[in-house]
């Protein structure tokens, strides 16, 4: 049952953190959406008696506190997040209770702007914020973060299949075009017939490549962007990740997750990203004619 569990949360999962005009769409309208429930409908009991501002600007205040809080801890955690490939359920799930903990304290450290109370920094009222907002928190994550994950899985899945079964298998044609790097003395020669996929490696690329039934792999220094623009007269070449240039020509089969396509390469285990906002134009390329 916990080998189960664990399964469960290593399960890859959409990173959102990097696309900052959705983020803070989503958290104006959680707040709007916060205020408005609270102001006209009143869930909690309101004593208007311990109340020091007017209760239009208490709700307002409850409404945008968690949004300050988490436009901060977002911004952290994409500044500090490594690969997001590696994104999974599980991480989801820590960094959103981290953050209801975080929410949690902010709405105890305003209790004495907003209530007229003698106790309001006692150790109840500090576990009892903590706790009513974790609490309704992850119920609410409980029921959407699985949701959402079988809804992608499901989705992504069903276009990988579409996708290996209309696809029109083309041949490419011998090419070969010298890769200019950084150092002149580096450039070296790839035959674009042969190759698979480039790799973002730090501040250098990592090239794949087929010799016969073997996958070779070089380290060069260069740019992803770099490597794309020298190539950028082949129709076969596609950035399907910000880290990833593939051949779409030798790709051998296309399954899915919910962060979207995984793409097999003939004799090589690693598999590589299409990144959930490249898969329409990948859709087309990877099926269309030469």
């Amino acid at each position: 049952m916990i080998n189960k569990i664990i399964g469960y949360l290593n399960r890859p999962y959409p990173y959102y953190y990097g696309r900052w005009h959705k983020i803070l769409l989503i958290l104006a309208t959680v707040a709007l959406l916060s205020f408005l429930f609270s102001y006209f409908f009143e869930p909690f009991e309101v004593n208007r008696t311990e109340h020091k501002l007017d209760y239009f600007w208490i709700c307002l205040l409850h409404a945008l506190l968690p949004v300050g809080i988490a436009f901060v801890y977002f911004l952290v955690l994409d500044k500090t997040q490594g690969d997001t490939i590696k994104w999974t359920l599980g991480k989801e799930a820590l960094h959103l209770s981290i953050l209801l903990v975080l929410i949690g304290i902010g709405s105890f450290l305003i209790r004495d702007v907003i209530y007229d109370k003698p106790d309001n920094w006692s150790v109840r009222y500090f576990r009892e914020e903590i706790k009513n907002t974790f609490l309704v928190g992850m119920l609410l994550l409980a029921v959407l973060l699985p949701l959402n994950l079988e809804r992608l899985f499901k989705k992504y899945q069903t276009g990988a299949r579409q996708l290996n079964v209309n696809r029109l298998r083309r041949a490419t044609n011998e090419r070969v075009v010298t890769i200019e790097t950084s150092v002149p003395s580096e450039n070296f020669r790839l035959n674009i017939s042969d190759f698979l996929f480039a790799k973002v490696y730090g501040n250098y690329v990592e090239i794949y490549w087929k010799e016969g039934n073997e996958v070779m792999k070089k380290l060069v220094r260069l740019s992803l962007k770099d490597l794309r623009e020298q190539l950028t007269t082949f129709g076969s070449i596609f950035q399907s990740h910000r880290s990833f240039l593939i051949q779409t020509d030798n790709v051998k089969a296309v399954s899915g997750n919910a962060q979207g396509y995984l793409l097999s390469f003939e004799d090589c285990t690693l598999k590589v990203p299409v990144s959930r906002s490249k898969i329409a134009e990948f859709n087309t390329v990877f099926t269309s004619n030469k």
